[in-house]
């Protein structure tokens, strides 16, 4: 993987990382359990300690085709979003605060996959 696609692929993990931590705010907005709310937070601190330690590691030999990781993650911001989308409209909230999560947990062994 080149420099150039480790940059593109950091940005699209933090991009993850904003989208969880507007879901901790809307969580409190909508009135979520403060057990919701610590679940959100323990994976938003998670996902920051593995993008750090990959900000760290930039230069090391990640494991891992760029394409098909940019698309995972690509595709975790997606359902991220439309778990957002739906909280934000009152749909179904503790269901898609749930669905979201696993998102995050996914995007998270993305991460930790690039470490090994």
């Amino acid at each position: 993987m080149t420099i150039s696609e480790k940059n593109e692929l950091l940005d699209k993990l933090s991009t993850h990382y904003n989208r969880v931590n507007y879901l901790k705010l809307l969580a409190k907005e909508k009135n979520a359990s403060p057990d919701v709310i610590g679940q959100i937070e323990q994976r938003k601190t998670k996902l920051k300690a593995k993008i750090d330690m990959l900000l760290e590691d930039l230069y090391a030999n990640w494991i891992g085709n760029a394409a098909q990781l940019k698309k995972s993650v690509d595709s975790g911001n997606q359902g991220l979003n439309g778990c957002i989308a739906d909280i934000e409209k009152d749909i179904n909230i503790a269901k898609r605060i749930v669905e979201a999560l696993g998102y995050v947990d996914d995007v998270i062994k993305l991460a930790e996959g690039l470490l090994k």
